[in-house]
């Protein structure tokens, strides 16, 4: 054998080592690219030790992050969690996650999106069950929230964003918010696509998914429960849906139990919230009609009615299927045109006046709250 062929397969040979460890390098390298098993929303209060599917309802000072909790595996190795939090409650497990920077580098970075769920309707009249896709939850961009695994959490509403102004209620502090986030695995930074991603369960799945409840302020006699109404869709239902459907309702949780899950309200529902704290209680005592005077509401014998004696905060009064729950007293003890109202009709519950209701209605119904019975 020549010596220029030896060197021929000198170089044969080390080109085939090469491709071969190459190869094998490459087959390994895959066989542990990650997979995305998994996405979780958690939260975390500033101050706290663990962070939690469930924190609890928080005063509105309080700063909350929500955050990424992601399960992958490598190969057949076991699955990992990773957070940004170092201790997280889920599901009734107590969690240890790895730090974010656990990631495995070789295979790029992780992004987020985070979305807000909300109702994709802000109300609807007669409900029935040929309609009762109103009562659908959507998945709205919170780009405010940026492209990290772990964000503050903002009160920003987003389905009203296609509006040239907020819808007023959904301006109020407080309420419930819930998310969605969509996690992508990048192999640059330039990159616009992952080469792979999972998301935590959405609007479809809505009433599995973890919310944090805020408190609000509220007036002395107002149940601070009513919170839970605001930013929902308000609804009414067509005779014989409520409560549990009827037939051919086609949504997996009848219109009670959306109720009672602080999904979607109805004008009575908010009402019994701040009286009671209860969607579905009837705290009421018999209705007492009520009618306009000279920029104020009167008895039915012509009365004017005094704050703390003939009315209270949490008390409401209602009127062609609206009910509105007695606020705020201006100032002057009686019940009059500047006196606030929390309206639960058509749209999340919001702030008006009674003189704001007196343009709509010249009669209205007291329903006084029944206090203290045994």
């Amino acid at each position: 054998m020549s010596e220029d062929t030896r060197r021929v397969l000198l170089v044969a040979a080390v080109l085939v080592l090469l491709v071969a460890a190459v190869l094998a390098f490459w087959r390994r390298h895959e066989s542990l690219r990650p997979q995305l098993l998994q996405a979780a929303v958690v939260f975390w209060v500033e101050g706290e030790e663990w962070a939690s599917d469930d924190v609890g309802p928080r005063q509105p000072q309080e700063r909350v992050w929500a955050g990424v909790l992601l399960q992958f595996r490598q190969g057949k190795k076991p699955a990992r969690f990773l957070c940004p939090f170092p201790k997280v409650r889920w599901q009734g497990q107590e969690l240890h996650p790895e730090p974010l920077a656990a990631w495995p580098s070789a295979y790029g970075f992780l992004k987020a999106q985070w979305f807000t769920l909300e109702p994709a309707f802000f109300g609807w009249e007669g409900v029935n069950a040929g309609s009762a896709d109103k009562l659908a939850y959507g998945e709205f961009a919170a780009p405010e929230m940026g492209s990290e695994l772990k964000a503050p959490v903002t009160s920003e509403a987003h389905n009203d964003d296609f509006l040239t102004q907020p819808v007023a209620g959904n301006t109020l502090i407080g309420g419930v918010t819930r998310f969605k986030v969509k996690v992508g695995a990048y192999a640059r930074p330039q990159d616009l696509l992952p080469w792979a991603s999972v998301s935590s369960p959405g609007a479809r799945e809505v009433a599995e998914v973890p919310a944090l409840w805020r408190l609000a302020e509220v007036p002395e006699g107002v149940n601070p429960r009513v919170s839970l109404a605001f930013r929902r869709g308000v609804f009414s239902f067509a005779p014989g849906v409520w409560p549990e459907g009827g037939p051919g309702w086609p949504l997996p949780l009848s219109p009670r139990e959306l109720v009672v899950r602080h999904l979607i309200m109805t004008p009575q529902a908010v009402a019994a919230l701040a009286a009671v704290g209860d969607p579905l209680a009837e705290p009421w005592g018999p209705p007492q009609r009520l009618v306009v005077g000279d920029g104020l509401w009167l008895s039915e014998g012509g009365r004017p009615l005094r704050w703390r004696n003939d009315v209270l905060p949490g008390d409401a009064v209602s009127w062609s299927g609206r009910w509105a729950v007695l606020w705020a007293d201006d100032g002057n003890g009686t019940l009059d045109f500047p006196d606030t109202v929390l309206l639960a009709w058509m749209q999340p519950p919001r702030l008006l006046t009674l003189g704001e209701v007196a343009a709509a209605t010249r009669s209205l119904e007291l329903r006084r709250v029944v206090r203290g019975a045994p």
